[in-house]
């Protein structure tokens, strides 16, 4: 096994199984925590109800020991009347403190040993949590054994007493270790997959038709809110009110527990009182408040419209289980086509055993009523019967269907790909046809492009010759312009020298004044300036 407390598997327990003092102070705990409690509750409640009723305090503890038996559903017989329909929410709390610490001690244990529980845990444990009980139910019977010479009680069948305490006490610890060991237990013993998914549907399935029955006695009720008065108006006194209405919270659920077998079709049987969905005859009831939501008859027209509640919860159920199923298979979890089928078959079993041990539980002989209670044998059959039948069919349909949806999405994504490469090899030919079509076009240009060569080569030629003669042309035109400018301006240079040779300066010096006179002849300036502008003119003819 392995903790559940996230410890490693390598850890392996040690030789030595002696019980240290850190080990013996928890099972110690386990053993006395919920008897003693339960006696300190029970001696208050038992004191405080005496003194408020003036009573004799003288069997006191007869009453305590009265009442730790009726908590755990041993039928006593006072003055002669047995009472053996017993409340259950007791029951349920002792139960659910009993659980909480066996879970408590197995947490403790591996937490001091470092270890995972193992199997001499699981019975130290289930033995400490089965001996307080046992003790003080040894005690209880004792002390009746000798109230029953003074006081008008009966002590009831000691081996009975035993078992009941041992069964309520077995079941809490098989709660309180389970919710710890039962991950390891599944792995170890290779439970199928179909079995660990039917644990959450089986109590989905209960807890649908306890809180239906809930739903229905609830409704019951208020139609029924005038009776519920008369009744509580029975108690003359703050304190009978009260003790009725404290009585009435204690039977409910298992007034609770009859309405869901009727619901699945069963039968509840009150004294001369049956009721099921198809008949109802009146009767005489207990001045219980609770019990005003029993219906005294005739049965209604619509009653049997009630079993679509099992129905419904039987469709759910198989609903639940395919899809777990369908989940599991899409995780890649090894899941075969009829899980979903033994999934719903295993919670249609476990949720039939639980009512069937509910309704037997919450029954029994109640002085001259008889034997009340619904008939838990058919109840169980009944649960499982809608559940599993449902179940099956529902849970079947889902999975055709989701099959049948994955088959049409294959297909379709099969001729989606062939489509696809369909229209990929389409593609392709109408490439290769093009790209053929585009060389065929490409040869035909360039052979109309070569026989277009030749002509336009020629054309070239010509016009080439014709350009070159142009530029010969031009060349010359401009080599007689430059040399035609490269006179013009050495015959500007001459000009510009035969002005200066042709001008004349005389100094005057006078000797007195110091004055110095530049005379130049302008006459031959202007006649030098006309034979440059001729030579000028035909420089620029020459250039055009």
């Amino acid at each position: 096994m392995t903790s559940t407390l996230g410890r490693s598997t390598r850890h392996v327990p040690t030789d030595d199984d002696s019980l240290d003092p850190e080990r013996f102070r928890i099972l110690l705990g386990t053993a006395a925590r919920v008897p003693a409690v339960t006696l300190a509750v029970v001696a208050t409640i038992v004191v405080t109800t005496m003194v408020v009723a003036n009573s004799d305090l003288t069997g006191i503890y007869a009453a305590i020991a009265g009442t730790w038996l009726a908590l755990h559903q041993v039928t006593l017989t006072i003055d002669g009347t047995s009472l053996g329909v017993l409340p259950l929410l007791p029951t349920a709390v002792l139960v659910w403190q009993a659980a909480r610490g066996c879970a408590s001690a197995a947490d403790a244990l591996v937490e001091n040993s470092g270890y995972a529980l193992d199997r001499q845990d699981v019975s130290r444990i289930t033995v400490a949590v089965l001996a307080g009980p046992l003790l003080v139910t040894a005690a209880s019977l004792i002390v009746l054994q000798d109230a029953a010479s003074v006081l008008p009680v009966t002590p009831p069948n000691a081996a009975a007493a035993l078992a009941w305490v041992t069964g309520i006490y077995l079941v809490a610890a098989l709660i309180g270790i389970g919710s710890r060991v039962w991950k390891p237990l599944v792995r170890y013993y290779s439970a199928p997959d179909w079995l660990v998914l039917a644990f959450r549907p089986a109590l989905r399935v209960l807890l649908g038709m306890f809180a239906l029955g809930g739903v229905v006695v609830v409704a019951g009720l208020l139609w029924s809110w005038n009776v519920v008065g008369e009744l509580l108006a029975r108690g003359d006194h703050w304190t009978g009110v009260l003790g009725l209405t404290v009585m009435s919270i204690l039977y409910l659920p298992n007034v609770i527990i009859g309405a869901a077998a009727v619901l699945a079709g069963s039968t509840v049987h009150f004294g001369d009182i049956h009721l099921s969905l198809f008949e109802a005859t009146g009767g005489d009831l207990p001045a219980l408040p609770v019990l005003a939501a029993v219906p005294s008859g005739p049965a209604a027209a619509f009653w049997p419209v009630l079993l679509a509640v099992p129905a419904t919860i039987g469709a759910l159920l198989g609903r639940f289980a395919a899809q777990r199923t369908l989940q599991a298979k899409a995780d890649g979890a090894p899941v075969g086509s009829a899980d979903a089928s033994w999934t719903v078959l295993a919670a249609a079993a476990g949720a039939g055993l639980v009512t069937a041990l509910a309704t037997w539980v919450a029954g029994g002989p109640l002085g001259v009523f008889g034997t009340v209670g619904a008939n838990w044998w058919l109840a169980g059959i009944l649960v499982f019967a809608w559940s599993g039948l449902l179940g099956i069919i529902t849970a079947q349909l889902l999975v055709w269907r989701e099959g049948r949806l994955a088959a049409v999405a294959l297909r379709a994504d099969t001729e989606v790909d062939e489509e696809t490469s369909e229209d990929a090899a389409d593609a392709a030919e109408a490439d290769d046809a093009a790209d053929a079509g585009a060389d065929g076009e490409l040869e035909a240009a360039e052979s109309e492009t070569s026989a277009l060569e030749a002509p336009v080569a020629e054309d070239t030629t010509a016009a080439e010759r014709e350009v070159a003669e142009v530029d010969g042309d031009e060349a010359a035109a401009v080599d007689e312009g430059e040399a035609a400018e490269d006179d013009a301006e050495s015959l500007e240079e001459d000009a510009d020298a035969d002005d200066v040779i042709d001008a004349e300066v005389v100094e005057v010096v006078d000797e007195d004044d110091a004055e110095v006179v530049e005379v130049v002849d302008e006459d031959d300036a202007e006649d030098d300036d006309e034979p440059d502008k001729e030579v000028a003119n035909e420089a620029e003819k020459g250039a055009d």
